[in-house]
C-alpha cells in the first residue's frame, strides 16, 4: 500500500465532519461570520430543523465576486496574516474551515453584494465543488442559503435525531450568540414561524429575558468585578429560584460562548448551604480578559478554552459570585474592613426560604372512607382478623376499590387471602405501627424490628403506580388547586411539548399557552397539586426527558425514568408527619409493591434489625 495525497472533495468532508457535526453547526458558523462582518441585522431562516434549508441574511460588509468564489476554499481568512495573530484572536470565525465545510456536505448558494457597489454576486457550490457563478441584484451584505444538509452522506443524514431534537439544538446555538451581542438584532424563523424577533437593545438584561423568558427576571441578580486579570460582569440567579438541570447557565469569554465544569464549580460553590442538594442556580457570566491569555483554538467547534490562569480566575468568579449574593443578604459581603462588625452568619440549608406550600398528603381523599386512603387499600392478609381493619367488617376489599384502583393496586387475585404473601413470612409486621417524626415508620416483625424509611417507600409505591399507568395508558389525574402559567425558554418548552400524547399517559394535564409558555390543569394522582412543587415536576420532567435524547436510551429506560423522576416528586411532595393509621396503609402499600425491598435507584426502603443486634445496641 502506497502513500497518497486524498482529493480535495474526500479531505473537505472529513474536515467538515468536524465542523459541522448537525444542522446547528452550520446555524452557528454562518451567524459568527455575519457578525464578523459587521451586521447589525441578522435573520436565521429554517425549514424542517436545517435538514432542509438553513439560510442567514445580514446587512454586513458583503464580498466582491472574487471573493465570493475564495471564501469557499480551505482555510481562506482574512484574519490571520501571522502566527502571532493567533495569540490575539478577536473575531469568531478565524481558520476559513466553515464554509469550505458546509460546501462539502450540502448544496449552497451565496448572494452578497459588497457596500458601496451597485450590483452583487451570486455563487453556487455543491459537493465541495464550484456550479456557477453570475452578476444579481441584492441588496448590501450576505444570503447564503445551505439545502439539502447531508445529502451526499447519507450515513450522517440518518443519524440526525428528530426534527424537534435538532431544532433545540438549533435554538441553543443561537441564543448563545444572540445573548451576548444585544447591540445586533435578531430574528429566527422556522417553518414560516417567526421564533425570536430580538430588536436591538444596549441592556444586557433585556436580551437574557428576551431569550430566556420573562418569569427569569424575577430572579437575577447583578454580578460585576473588575481586577487586572479578568473583568467579571453579568446576572447569577437567586437561591429561591434555583432548579434542578442545567438550564440558563452560561459561560462567555471575550464574546465567545465557552463550556467550562471548572469554572461552573467557581460558581455553584458559592451557593453550598443556600440552595438544596440537586439544584443549581442560573447564571450568565461574561468574562474579558486579554486575548493573548486564552487559548480558543483547542477545540473544533471552539466552545472550550483554555485560560493562563485559570485557578486565579477561579477565585476571582467565586469572590465576585458570593459579593453579590452578599449584597442581596444571602451571604455575607465580602469587605475586608470589617473589624468590630458582627458578622453575619452564612445562610444554612435548613435555613433556604422558599414560597409557604400547601401540606398535601397524597394518601388521603375526603371523599373516601378511612380505610381507602393509601395508594394501595390496607387489606387483610392470610389470617389476620377482620376487625384489625377498621371500616371492613361489612364490606369485602374487593368492593372497596375502584376499577382504577384495580388496576393500580395489582391484579383480582391479589384481593383474596394472597394479597400480601409476605406477610405471611416470618418477617411479617404486626398490628404495631409507630411513626417516627414523619420520616421512619417503626413495626415489630418475629424476627425482631423492622424499619421503613417514609420517603423511599412512598417513592417505591408511587414509581410502581406510575409504571402501570404508562403501561396502561389509564393515568389518574388531579386537577391543580389553581391553573398553574409557567415560563420557559424555547428549548425547554420545544422538549415537553414534543409529544403531547406522551404527557397525557403520564397523566399531565399540559396546554400550551404561549410560543414558550404553557399552562398545567392537572397532574398525576400522587403529586402535590400546590404551584411550587408543579413547576417543580415540570423541570424534573423536561431533565428527565433531556436525559433520555443525550444518553440514547431505549424506550424500556425512558418509561422507567419517567416514572422514577415523577415518583421522586410524588414521593418529596409533602413534609407532614404521618398518623399511626397512615402508617399501617403506608406499610401495607409498600409491601404490596414487587419489589418492596429498594427504591427504584437501588437505595434501601426498610431494615430489619435482628433481636441480636438490639440487644447488643444495650450492652
Amino acid at each position: 500500500m502506497s502513500l497518497k495525497i486524498l482529493p480535495q472533495n474526500i479531505s473537505n468532508l472529513i474536515a467538515a465532519g468536524e465542523v459541522v457535526q448537525r444542522p446547528s453547526s452550520a446555524v452557528k458558523e454562518l451567524v459568527e461570520n455575519s457578525i464578523d462582518a459587521g451586521a447589525s441585522s441578522i435573520s436565521v431562516i429554517i425549514e424542517d430543523s436545517g435538514r432542509t434549508l438553513v439560510q442567514v441574511i445580514d446587512d454586513g460588509i458583503g464580498m466582491t465576486a472574487e471573493e465570493a468564489k475564495l471564501c469557499f476554499a480551505r482555510h481562506a481568512t482574512s484574519k490571520i496574516d501571522s502566527a502571532e495573530d493567533l495569540d490575539a484572536i478577536a473575531t469568531y470565525g478565524f481558520r476559513g474551515e466553515a464554509l469550505a465545510s458546509i460546501a462539502a456536505v450540502s448544496e449552497v448558494t451565496l448572494k452578497t453584494r459588497k457596500r458601496g457597489e451597485e450590483t452583487g454576486t451570486r455563487t453556487q457550490f455543491s459537493d465541495s465543488v464550484f456550479d456557477s457563478q453570475s452578476e444579481t441584484a441584492c441588496p448590501e451584505g450576505t444570503n447564503i442559503a445551505v439545502r439539502n444538509i447531508f445529502y451526499n452522506t447519507p450515513a450522517r443524514r440518518k443519524f440526525l435525531k428528530s426534527d424537534a431534537t435538532e431544532f433545540r439544538q438549533i435554538l441553543s446555538e443561537f441564543s448563545r450568540v444572540a445573548l451576548v451581542r444585544p447591540q445586533i438584532a435578531f430574528k429566527l424563523l422556522h417553518n414560516g414561524k417567526t421564533v425570536f424577533d430580538l430588536k436591538k437593545t444596549s441592556t444586557l438584561k433585556k436580551r437574557i429575558l428576551e431569550t430566556e423568558g420573562n418569569a427569569l427576571g424575577k430572579e437575577l441578580i447583578d454580578l460585576g468585578v473588575e481586577t487586572s486579570l479578568v473583568k467579571v460582569s453579568g446576572f447569577i440567579g437567586d437561591p429561591k429560584d434555583a432548579r434542578k438541570g442545567s438550564s440558563n447557565q452560561y459561560f462567555f469569554v471575550n464574546g465567545r460562548y465557552f463550556r467550562s465544569s471548572y469554572f461552573h464549580k467557581a460558581v455553584t460553590k458559592a451557593y453550598e448551604k443556600l440552595v438544596p442538594e440537586g439544584y443549581s442556580p442560573s447564571y450568565f457570566v461574561y468574562l474579558e480578559c486579554d486575548p493573548s491569555s486564552v487559548d480558543i483554538n483547542i477545540h473544533p467547534a471552539k466552545t472550550e478554552v483554555k485560560f493562563e490562569n485559570e485557578p486565579a480566575i477561579f477565585e476571582i468568579l467565586n469572590a465576585a459570585v458570593r459579593e453579590s449574593l452578599g449584597k442581596n443578604a444571602f451571604v455575607p459581603s465580602i469587605d475586608f474592613d470589617m473589624e468590630g462588625v458582627p458578622e453575619m452568619p452564612a445562610a444554612t440549608r435548613n435555613g433556604f426560604v422558599r414560597p409557604p406550600k400547601i401540606d398535601y398528603n397524597p394518601l388521603f381523599d375526603p371523599f373516601r372512607s378511612d380505610s381507602r386512603q393509601s395508594a394501595c387499600p390496607p387489606r387483610p392478609s392470610a389470617g389476620s382478623p377482620v376487625q384489625n381493619f377498621p371500616g371492613l367488617n361489612d364490606f369485602s376489599p374487593e368492593n372497596l376499590l375502584s376499577p382504577q384502583e384495580k388496576e393500580i393496586c395489582g391484579s383480582e387475585a391479589l384481593l383474596t387471602d394472597g394479597y400480601l404473601p409476605l406477610m405471611e413470612d416470618k418477617t411479617a409486621p404486626s398490628d404495631f405501627f409507630l411513626p417516627v417524626h414523619g420520616k421512619y415508620v417503626i413495626t415489630t416483625v418475629k424476627s425482631g424490628v423492622l424499619l421503613i424509611h417514609v420517603g423511599r417507600a412512598r417513592e417505591r409505591i408511587f414509581y410502581e403506580r406510575y409504571l402501570k399507568a404508562l403501561d396502561n395508558s389509564k393515568p389518574m389525574t388531579v386537577g391543580t388547586l389553581f391553573p398553574v402559567i409557567i415560563d420557559l425558554t424555547p428549548e425547554d418548552y420545544s422538549v415537553l411539548m414534543e409529544d403531547t400524547d406522551r404527557l397525557k399517559q403520564i397523566g399531565f394535564d399540559i396546554q400550551s399557552f404561549g410560543p414558550s409558555t404553557i399552562i398545567v390543569g392537572g397532574v398525576p394522582d400522587g403529586l402535590s397539586p400546590e404551584s411550587d412543587a408543579v413547576r417543580n415536576t415540570v423541570f424534573d420532567l423536561i431533565n428527565t426527558f433531556n436525559a433520555a435524547e443525550s444518553l440514547l436510551v431505549r424506550k424500556a429506560e425512558v418509561r422507567q425514568n419517567i416514572a422514577s423522576s415523577m415518583s421522586r416528586s410524588a414521593a418529596g411532595s409533602t413534609s407532614r408527619r404521618i398518623s399511626a393509621s397512615e402508617a399501617r396503609m403506608l406499610t401495607e402499600s409498600l409491601f404490596a409493591c414487587t419489589e418492596p425491598e429498594r427504591t427504584p435507584d437501588g437505595r434501601k426502603t426498610m431494615e430489619i434489625l435482628s433481636m441480636e443486634a438490639l440487644d447488643k445496641i444495650l450492652v
